[in-house]
C-alpha cells in the first residue's frame, strides 16, 4: 500500500469517535411497546396458569391497577420443593401467616409476573403459575428479593391465593417509594397534612395483618390509651420512618389504616415512642388518627425565622390567608428572645389599643412579621422567632429597649385583612388602577434601599402581568395609560438588573420597553450604560446620542456618562498596552 494511503489511514484512526445517538422514544410509545412484548410473551407461554384443587373463587371481578391486593404466596423450585411461603406452614417450611400486600401497577416494583397473574384472578381463587425468570425475580426493575439461597434468574413455581383486595378509590400512596399505602376510613373537609417540623397528636393501634387480608382483624401488638395520644414533632426522630410517612399522609381528624413494611416500623436508634413489630413479620398495619397538628414552619429555610401556630384561626389554609400584598390588621408583642423583656406591644399599656394596620410587602414592619402573617388565617395566633436581621437590626422603627443584634420573639395575631379582589375578573379600568398602584408601591419600596430591590421588582412584575392580561381595553386613553405603566415598570426592572450587574436581564427589559415605545429615553440610557460597562463603546455611544436627541432634558446626564465612558476606554487601552509591552519584553 502506498505510503500516502497508509498515512491517510493512520489519520483516520486518530480521529475521535463519532458519537452514537439513540432515537427519541415517547413514553407512551415505550409503554405501548412494552405491552405488545408482554402480549407476545404471554402467547408464547412466558406465564402458564393452572388451577389448584381447593380454589374457591368468588364473583366475577378481578383487581385492577391501583387496587391494594392481599395474597398468600408459596414459592417452589422446579423440583416442587418449597423454598418460601407466607403461610404458617407449607410442606415443612414455616412462614409468618401474613399475606403479601402491594398496590398493583404502582409503587413497589414487584415481579411483573405476580401482577399479571393477579389481574387474572378472582377473590378466593388459588392458582399455580410457572413463569420465565424475567417475569419473576429477574425482571427489570424488580425490587423484591428471591428466597434466601436462590438466584434471581432461577426458574420458580408460584402458588398464589388472592384472599382480598381494596379498590383504588380507597387507597393512596403514603411514601415516595410506594411501599407505604393507606386506606382512609373517614372523609375530612381539610387537605393540609403535617410535615417537618409540625407538632402532632396521633392515636395508634398497630397490628400484625390478618391471614384473611381483611384490615383491622389482625393481632394487636400496640395501642395508645384513648386519653394518651402520641405527641411528637415531625422529623425529630421519635418514631420510625414508615410511621412518620403514614402520619404525614393524614389530614387533621382523618382516620386511616396504613400498610407498612415491618422494617420501616422499627425505630433505628434506642428508645422511641412506638414498640417494634414482632419478629418474623414482613408488614404491619397501623390504624391512625391525626387528632391535631401545630403548624411549625421554617420561613427562611435556615432557621432564622420560625413560625409556630399557637391558636388556630378561622377559615381554610391557605385560601383564607393574605398571600397577596394587602392591608392587614394585627396585634403583636415583641420580646427579647430568652427573656421576659417586652420591647413593644401594639395593645398598649392597658391592652385596649386598636390593631396595627400595615401593608404587606412595603417594609412597614420587621420582615419576620411580614413573612409570617401571609401564612395566617384571621384569628390565628403564632409565635414568630426571628434572627436580628429579620427583626429590628438596621431599622428606623427599632424600639429603644431593643438592643442591636437581638433575637426577637413576636407573639403575632392576625385580626383581619383586606382580601384582594380577583384581578382576572376585573374590568379594564380596575385593572389599570390595580397595576398603577402596584407600580407606585414598587417605587416606594425601591426607595427604601438595596435590600428591598427584590420586593420592588416583584411588584413591578406583578403590575406587568395584570396589564398583559387586560384584553378588554378599547379606548385611546386606556391604551396610553397601560403603555406608560408598562414602560415605567420595564425600565425600573432594567434599573434593578443594572444595579445588581445582571446585564443580560437589563438588556431584556430595555429591549422590551423599546418595543413598546421605540425611542424611550430611559430605556436607551440604561441600555447604553450596560453597553459601556461591557466595553461595547460604539453601541453605547449610539444609544447615548439617540437618548440625548429624543430627550434634551437628559443631555447633562448623557454627557456625564460619555465622559466617564471615554475615561474608562482610555484606561482600558492603557492597561492593554502595558500588558502587551510586558509580554514583548519576556
Amino acid at each position: 500500500m502506498p505510503p500516502s494511503i497508509l498515512s491517510y489511514v493512520e489519520q483516520l484512526r486518530q480521529l475521535p469517535e463519532i458519537p452514537s445517538f439513540e432515537p427519541e422514544i415517547d413514553d407512551l410509545d415505550a409503554e405501548q411497546d412494552r405491552k405488545l412484548r408482554e402480549l407476545e410473551d404471554l402467547h408464547s407461554g412466558a406465564i402458564r396458569k393452572g388451577a389448584l384443587p381447593d380454589s374457591r373463587p368468588e364473583g366475577t371481578a378481578s383487581p385492577q391497577d391501583g387496587d391494594l391486593v392481599y395474597f398468600h404466596l408459596t414459592v417452589r423450585r422446579e423440583d416442587d420443593k418449597v423454598v418460601d411461603t407466607t403461610r404458617l406452614s407449607e410442606d415443612g417450611v414455616e412462614g409468618s401467616g401474613v399475606p403479601k400486600a402491594f398496590v398493583l401497577g404502582k409503587g413497589l416494583c414487584a415481579p411483573r409476573g405476580w401482577e399479571l397473574a393477579l389481574y387474572d384472578m378472582r377473590k378466593g381463587e388459588k392458582a399455580r403459575f410457572i413463569m420465565k425468570p424475567e417475569y419473576g425475580y429477574a425482571g427489570k426493575g424488580c425490587r423484591v428479593l428471591p428466597p434466601t439461597g436462590c438466584a434471581a434468574d432461577a426458574a420458580f413455581i408460584f402458588d398464589i391465593h388472592l384472599v382480598n383486595w381494596y379498590s383504588k378509590d380507597q387507597v393512596r400512596m403514603a411514601s415516595d417509594d410506594g411501599d407505604v399505602f393507606k386506606r382512609s376510613l373517614c372523609e375530612v373537609d381539610t387537605w393540609e397534612t403535617p410535615r417537618a417540623p409540625f407538632e402532632v397528636e396521633v392515636t395508634c393501634t398497630a397490628r400484625v395483618p390478618s391471614s384473611s387480608g381483611r384490615q383491622g382483624e389482625g393481632r394487636t401488638y400496640f395501642s395508645t390509651p384513648a386519653d394518651q395520644p402520641l405527641r411528637f414533632a415531625i422529623g425529630d426522630g421519635q418514631v420510625p420512618g414508615g410511621f412518620e410517612d403514614a402520619v404525614c399522609s393524614l389530614a387533621k381528624l382523618e382516620r386511616a389504616i396504613v400498610s407498612c413494611p415491618a422494617a420501616k416500623a422499627r425505630h433505628k436508634g434506642p428508645g422511641g415512642l412506638v414498640p417494634a413489630p414482632p419478629d418474623g413479620v414482613d408488614r404491619v398495619e397501623l390504624e391512625l388518627q391525626l387528632l391535631s397538628m401545630i403548624q411549625v414552619r421554617d420561613m427562611t429555610g435556615t432557621g432564622e425565622v420560625t413560625k409556630r401556630r399557637v391558636k388556630e384561626g378561622r377559615g381554610e389554609f391557605p385560601v383564607d390567608c393574605p398571600l397577596e400584598d394587602c392591608a392587614v390588621r394585627v396585634h403583636y408583642k415583641a420580646t427579647i428572645a430568652g427573656t421576659d423583656q417586652v420591647v413593644h406591644d401594639t395593645r398598649g399599656p392597658d391592652g385596649g389599643a386598636p390593631p396595627l394596620e400595615f401593608n404587606t410587602g412595603m417594609d412597614e414592619v420587621p420582615e419576620a412579621l411580614d413573612m409570617a402573617v401571609r401564612l395566617m388565617t384571621p384569628g390565628e395566633m403564632s409565635l414568630v422567632c426571628a434572627a436580628p436581621r429579620y427583626a429590628y437590626d438596621g431599622r428606623a422603627d427599632r424600639p429603644e429597649a431593643c438592643p442591636e443584634n437581638a433575637e426577637v420573639d413576636f407573639e403575632l395575631e392576625l385580626v383581619d385583612f383586606d382580601k384582594q379582589p380577583n384581578w382576572h375578573a376585573m374590568g379594564a379600568d380596575d385593572k389599570l388602577a390595580r397595576a398603577h398602584a402596584l407600580k407606585d408601591q414598587g417605587n416606594a419600596v425601591f426607595r427604601t434601599g438595596p435590600s428591598q430591590y427584590s420586593r420592588a421588582a416583584a411588584k413591578w412584575a406583578k403590575a406587568l402581568k395584570v396589564l398583559d392580561n387586560a384584553f378588554d381595553m378599547d379606548t385611546e386613553e386606556q391604551l396610553a395609560a397601560a403603555s406608560k405603566d408598562k414602560v415605567d415598570c420595564m425600565t425600573n426592572l432594567a434599573l434593578v438588573a443594572q444595579k445588581e450587574r445582571r446585564f443580560t436581564d437589563c438588556f431584556k427589559w430595555c429591549d422590551k420597553a423599546l418595543r413598546e415605545v421605540a425611542d424611550h429615553p430611559k430605556a436607551l440610557f440604561r441600555r447604553a450604560t450596560v453597553h459601556a460597562a461591557l466595553m461595547n463603546y460604539e453601541a453605547a455611544r449610539e444609544d447615548f446620542e439617540l437618548c440625548k436627541a429624543v430627550s434634551p432634558a437628559m443631555a447633562k446626564d448623557v454627557d456625564r456618562e460619555l465622559v466617564l465612558m471615554e475615561r474608562q476606554r482610555r484606561e482600558a487601552d492603557a492597561k492593554q498596552k502595558r500588558s502587551l509591552m510586558g509580554f514583548l519584553k519576556k
